[in-house]
């Protein structure tokens, strides 16, 4: 018991010297469509000889698609998708295509195990004007909650919850097992019989879980592609180990504590590899960050299922286990909180992050239910050395709430992106005799494809000058970047909005890095007509 002690001291002292030492990169955990060739919901004059996306993360090298329809729905070709030697993008080369409109949709598995698609519109050849500008939640499925989900999305995300339960559970009851000797103890029979409950508990939420998972994962490639789901991508690899090892376990815990402790670590090593840890760079501390912060978690998750169900049946063996359980119950706090702060760190360019996410106001609740749990433990202690019974079980009453409340918010954020995904920008302003549409493409830090138009009564006739400049409004030393418009003809149909036969049209496009970093950006549009007046309109937009 000692060594196990000063091991999750050594672990702490570690993880301290590693929050001092991360400075915040900029990463993403979910996969996003950075640039679609030909560009997503354009016009063309020719058809294309394929479709490429590129996509800003190394994407899962099985079970990626890209489709395309015609205008009745049916698949114009029956040849799949390649993948880049970075695994960043992907091709599908088409065959000689008509004139009409195409739906084009694709479907990847991101690093961090979470499925991404998306679909938009071409259009080819004259007489398909007009081509549906997508919303942009059509181009990029992400995961979030909302009060419109349906019951399978409910049932999800409780498969999430409960799988978390279960893996904590099992995983912890197994720990004590070996640190403090229950299964040649004086309630092993009570040990044998609850560790019999959790390994089911374990089992049954991990069939849910995955059942509940892997048909997103195959998106509309059917049962046939199973097998290269759990063999040819992460998650899948996790899954297929989790089962393993969860029947493996039905036979061989408690037999051994050698062999109950390289149990724990597989079982939480496997749910490391499949999780936003594998999403992020460095990838080696990730997801040590994450296996720590898993056995941290299942320790105290762990040592209060023991503890309540217990406390009237065994209270001699509970007076004798609370000091040991307090004090490893100390120690797994600091290493979550920890591991927790820095792995944050590592997934979020900036702590200010955490008010623009759900992922973040739900990390902000989880901090608040852990600094109750530090309370609680302090009061615990005093409880304790004060004999007072009625505080104590009060406090591991509480203790034990928080908890549960800490789980379900852990099953939430981990199938929520940390950093929201960015989204192409619409903007369109209405002005008494200036009418403008800028549209960013796909608006992320680097290069994007920018298209201002703007509507002019016929009598003004065309623009003596029209500019974009972006402000940096986090950084007011930097100067604001003048984008470089040049005029495009015959754009009307790609503006997504039009003006009656009083006005004219005008088009500018560019193209390159004039957004280079995340942050808030103010859109400052300009136009001088011919008689010098000067219309201005301004817009925010945040790049993450």
């Amino acid at each position: 018991m000692n060594l196990m002690k000063r091991w999750l001291v050594a672990a702490a002292i570690m993880l301290f010297g590693a929050v001092l030492l991360i400075s915040p990169e900029r990463v993403s955990a979910h996969a996003v469509l950075t640039k679609a060739v030909p560009e997503a919901n354009s016009q063309l004059n020719t058809a294309p000889e394929r479709i490429e996306l590129t996509f800003n993360e190394r994407l899962e090298a099985e079970l990626y698609y890209i489709k395309v329809f015609d205008e009745i729905g049916r698949e114009i070709s029956d040849r799949k998708a390649t993948l880049s030697g970075d695994q960043k993008a992907m091709q599908l080369e088409l065959p000689k295509l008509s004139n009409g409109r195409y739906t084009v949709t694709y479907h990847v598995i991101s690093a961090d195990g979470h499925p991404v698609e998306g679909t938009y519109v071409l259009s080819i050849g004259p007489g398909s004007e007009g081509a549906l500008i997508a919303s942009p939640e059509s181009l990029h499925a992400g995961h979030s909650l909302s009060a419109d989900m349906s019951v399978y999305d409910i049932l999800k995300y409780i498969s999430r919850i409960a799988y978390f339960f279960g893996l904590l559970a099992v995983a912890g009851w197994v720990f004590w097992g070996i640190a403090a000797g229950l299964n040649q103890s004086a309630v092993s029979g009570y040990y044998r019989n609850g560790l019999l409950s959790v390994q089911r508990t374990h089992f049954l939420a991990l069939i849910a879980f995955v059942y509940f998972h892997y048909q997103d994962l195959l998106g509309d490639q059917g049962f046939g592609e199973l097998i290269g789901l759990f063999t040819g991508t992460w998650v899948g690899r996790s899954w297929l180990i989790a089962f393993v090892l969860s029947l493996v376990g039905f036979a061989m815990l408690g037999r051994s504590k050698a062999g109950d402790a390289v149990w724990i670590v597989l079982l939480l090593a496997a749910k490391s590899v499949n999780g936003h840890a594998m999403g992020y760079e460095p990838r080696v501390l990730t997801v040590s960050l994450d296996f720590i912060h898993l056995l941290g978690a299942a320790i105290w998750v762990g040592g209060l299922l023991l503890i309540v169900p217990a406390w009237k049946k065994n209270r001699t063996w509970i007076d004798s286990f609370l000091p040991v359980f307090s004090r490893y119950a100390l120690i797994s706090i600091i290493v979550l909180t920890l591991s927790g702060t820095a792995t944050t760190l590592l997934y979020l360019p900036g702590l200010n992050y955490l008010l623009y996410s759900q992922w973040g106001k739900l990390l902000i609740a989880k901090v608040v239910f852990v600094v109750l749990v530090i309370l609680m433990a302090v009061g615990i202690r005093m409880a304790m050395r004060g004999r007072k019974e009625k505080d104590l079980r009060d406090m591991v009453r509480m203790d034990f709430g928080a908890m549960s409340i800490i789980v379900v918010l852990v099953g939430l954020l981990t199938f929520i992106s940390p950093v929201p995904p960015n989204e192409p920008l619409y903007w369109h302003q209405m002005g008494e005799k200036v009418h403008a549409t800028v549209q960013i493409t796909p608006k992320v830090p680097g290069d994007n494809r920018f298209q201002v138009d703007v509507w002019l009564p016929k009598e003004l006739d065309k623009p003596k000058r029209v500019q974009l400049k972006l402000h940096n409004l986090d950084n007011p030393d930097i100067a604001p970047i003048e984008v470089p418009l040049a005029e495009h003809i015959n754009d009307q149909e790609d503006a997504g909005f039009t003006a009656d036969e009083t006005y004219g049209q005008f088009s500018y496009k560019a193209e390159g890095p004039y957004l280079p970093f995340a942050g808030l950006w103010k859109l400052e549009f300009r136009l001088l007509d011919k008689n010098d007046d000067e219309t201005v309109y301004t817009e925010q937009t945040r790049l993450y």
